[in-house]
């Protein structure tokens, strides 16, 4: 069976075509640039939502499980987890388990490589190489050694100038952050303890200068950065932008923008880019970037190295989280970046 990958820029119709194949190809099944979609949430655990398309198509209970079971992509010791516990790349590589546990005749997968750490994104590799189907995989940037379909014209990185910035650094003391916490009932003395923690930890930062918070998926990155995003002087770009929408028009979320368009309306490249503005825009001391590479395009990562370039040019400082290593590497290029490993 073949293995095909489409890549071009935002806005040439990677999603379209592969709707498009996906209507014309009986019994295909296909993977949104949303993981979250693919998930019922409605499962106690990992193993039951990927046991649920199963279900639905009548497959015997000892099929199921075996299913279950061999399926890979570094879920085996996830099976017994929530899916609400889950991490962004955890989530993601369940979504991509939901629909290849179907063996269907013809996969379609919608950007599954971004957000995935080297190891996650080497199993699910290996996994499309050796599925027994047909695979057609859409992004923005060549992940795989297969047959290539290019859509659009091509776009040249070009990163901004080397920041010269020294000044001050901002220290943050005991930052614990907790993910997975149930909200108190009214019969409850105690708030229910978090079912997952990291920290407290000590973390530094210098202006003009990016921190790059290392980790597999699961290691706590997200978690942590949501619990710095509490402390005075930061803002958070989450992994996801559309979950920091709640303006009904770019103009309302972004300051200083024009712009009557509905946030969710769109492209990947301008929900992230417009994400990114809105978090500049409220002066932060530290900018807190969660995968911002997620989504982007060349043109896109253009952009937002211009974006991060100014911010730490003028001062500000960035932590960020990326399994990407190309892009930091393109961060590296204008700013001193330092590591720290979770």
């Amino acid at each position: 069976m073949a293995l095909t990958q489409i890549v071009g820029p935002s806005g040439s119709g990677l999603t379209r075509e592969l709707e498009k194949r996906y209507r014309e190809t009986p019994g295909a099944v296909m993977l949104t640039a949303d993981p979250r979609a693919h998930i019922t949430y409605l499962r106690a655990t990992v193993a039951e939502e990927l046991a649920f398309g199963l279900e639905q198509r009548g497959i015997a209970p000892a099929q199921i499980w075996e299913r279950v079971r061999k399926i890979g992509l570094g879920l085996e010791n996830l099976l017994d987890r929530a899916p609400t516990q889950l991490s962004g790349g955890q989530t993601r590589r369940l979504a991509i388990g939901t629909v290849a546990i179907l063996e269907a005749p013809t996969m379609l997968l919608d950007d599954p490589l971004s957000g995935l750490d080297t190891s996650s994104r080497a199993q699910l590799i290996t996994m499309l190489e050796s599925y027994e189907g047909d695979v057609i995989v859409a992004a923005h940037k060549r992940w795989l050694d297969a047959p290539t379909v290019y859509l659009g014209d091509l776009e040249e990185l070009s990163l901004p100038a080397r920041v010269e910035f020294s000044g001050t650094s901002r220290a943050f003391s005991a930052i614990t952050g907790t993910r997975g916490q149930q909200r108190r009932r009214w019969w409850q003395f105690n708030e229910p303890q978090p079912q997952f923690q990291i920290g407290p930890l000590d973390l530094t930062v210098s202006a003009g200068q990016v921190l790059w918070l290392q980790g597999p998926n699961g290691s706590g990155k997200s978690t942590l950065l949501r619990g710095l995003a509490d402390e005075p002087g930061t803002e958070l770009m989450l992994q996801n932008p559309s979950d920091q929408v709640i303006d009904s028009t770019v103009a309302n979320w972004v300051p200083g923008s024009n712009s009557e368009e509905h946030p969710l309306d769109l492209s990947q490249r301008e929900l992230r880019l417009a994400q990114c503005d809105a978090a500049l825009g409220n002066n932060p001391e530290v900018l807190l970037a969660d995968e911002p590479d997620v989504g982007l395009d060349i043109g896109g990562r253009n952009a937002i190295h211009q974006r991060f370039a100014d911010f730490l040019g003028n001062g500000g400082a960035m932590i960020l989280t990326c399994h990407d290593e190309t892009f930091v590497a393109e961060v590296a290029e204008y700013a001193i970046v330092k590591e720290m490993g979770l």
